[in-house]
């Protein structure tokens, strides 16, 4: 591999970190299932399809009461779940 090839690799590499660093702080929503209420505001969720990891506390920002099993999408301030509040919830297609 000669000198520019290798100088060509790098700023690519380079590249694709700042994108990978600025794509990590975007706001994202993501799938989650409740497991628990804690309180009037607050539940305990998993993240989908992992329900090993259960996040705890999340706000709930939505007029539904939530139950165990619900599935709910929550959104994720700079791509934090410290930074996230349940924004919408799922509701079942009843047919008809």
């Amino acid at each position: 591999m000669s000198g520019d090839q290798r100088a060509v690799n790098d700023l690519v590499d380079i590249i694709r970190e700042i994108i990978k660093q600025e794509l990590s702080t975007r706001d994202a929503t993501i799938l989650c299932q409740v497991k628990r209420k804690k309180d009037d505001n607050h539940y305990d969720l998993t993240i989908v399809p992992d329900d090993s990891n259960v996040v705890r506390n999340v706000v709930n920002m939505t007029k539904f009461d939530l139950q165990e099993g619900d599935y709910v999408y929550v959104y994720k301030i700079n791509n934090q779940l410290s930074n996230s509040f349940i924004c919408y919830k799922i509701t079942p297609y009843l047919g008809g």
